[in-house]
């Protein structure tokens, strides 16, 4: 058989074949063009879910990590980040819960031996997201943090055994930190020092009163002025500061235009009224004028005794 026939048989089975197939997929071509443009449907979709999620996420690790710097010693804008529900659901969630926890437990540390009472209720706050955290968190990470966690709280709470057993189940990159501080509890020192710190009673310092106090704001109210027995001036304390300044301000007024009364000249075309005489007027008894310097007598000159000669 030469080539140009066998090439002839073997397109004849090609078209045999598709016109074949094609007779038996006629019948389901609606139901392949709707699952194919259902697919493509379903890749758009997902296309701009996914971008949605990655810009949410991107947002929420921005906000926790202005969160994690901002100055705010309670932490509240972590407290709010985890109970947002506009980040409902995102892995950063989870990590705003942590940070806030962790915060409230240095917080509490610090508080321990000054205010024993706030200290516990810090502690008890944050207990529950510990545990649930260790055992329903979605990264192993978070998992070994929460029981770090719980290990420090179960340690401050003066239970040494609950302490051991949550430090042990920590693995990870943080297993060498918890098996140092099982090694640390274990020793006579430290667990002495629990001990005490659990039943150690600290006396509360005595906070300051008086003015000048931090965060008491002074008063700015206006308080009436006294009464003064020497002036005269009399103030009901009854009347606002803009009453007593407005009556003093008119009785001001008032002896003003009292003196300008009696300071004007008398009208020159009323009749003057001269006192009656009464007897003789009383001689005036004239003094002679005190000599001024100038006029003191010198010397040689005429009215003035003249020096005596001496004798020869």
């Amino acid at each position: 058989m030469n080539t140009e026939r066998r090439h002839e048989l073997e397109s004849n089975a090609l078209a045999h074949g598709i016109t074949t197939w094609s007779d038996k997929l006629r019948p389901y071509v609606s139901v392949i063009l709707a699952v194919t443009a259902g697919l493509l449907v379903l890749f758009i979709v997902m296309s701009f879910w996914n971008k949605y999620q990655a810009d949410r996420n991107a947002e929420a690790w921005q906000e926790l990590e202005l969160a994690l710097f901002e100055g705010d010693g309670e932490a509240r804008s972590l407290q709010r980040l985890a109970d947002s529900e506009e980040y409902q659901g995102t892995e950063m969630q989870e990590w705003a819960y942590m940070s806030w926890a962790d915060r409230q437990l240095r917080l509490a540390s610090e508080l321990y031996l000054r205010d024993r009472e706030e200290a516990k209720k810090r502690l008890s706050s944050i207990e529950g997201i510990y545990e649930q955290f260790a055992d329903n968190a979605s990264s192993s990470e978070l998992r070994n943090r929460a029981r770090l966690g719980l290990a420090r709280v179960s340690e401050m709470q003066g239970d040494l055994a609950e302490a051991k057993a949550q430090y042990a189940l920590v693995d990870g990159a943080l297993a060498v930190l918890a098996a140092e501080r099982v090694k640390q509890l274990e020793a006579k020192p430290a667990a002495g020092t629990i001990e005490w710190l659990a039943t150690v009673e600290i006396p509360k310092r005595t906070p300051p009163t008086g003015p000048g106090v931090p965060g008491a704001r002074p008063g700015f109210e206006a308080t009436p002025p006294a009464a003064d027995a020497q002036s005269g001036l009399n103030f009901d304390s009854t009347q606002s500061l803009e009453q007593i300044l407005g009556g003093i301000q008119a009785a001001e007024d008032g002896a003003k235009r009292y003196d300008e009364g009696a300071d004007k000249p008398a009208d020159p075309s009323s009749p003057s009224v001269s006192p009656a005489p009464t007897g003789e007027a009383p001689a005036v008894e004239t003094t002679p004028a005190a000599q001024s310097p100038a006029e003191e007598s010198i010397p040689g000159e005429a009215g003035a005794p003249a020096a005596e000669k001496p004798a020869e």
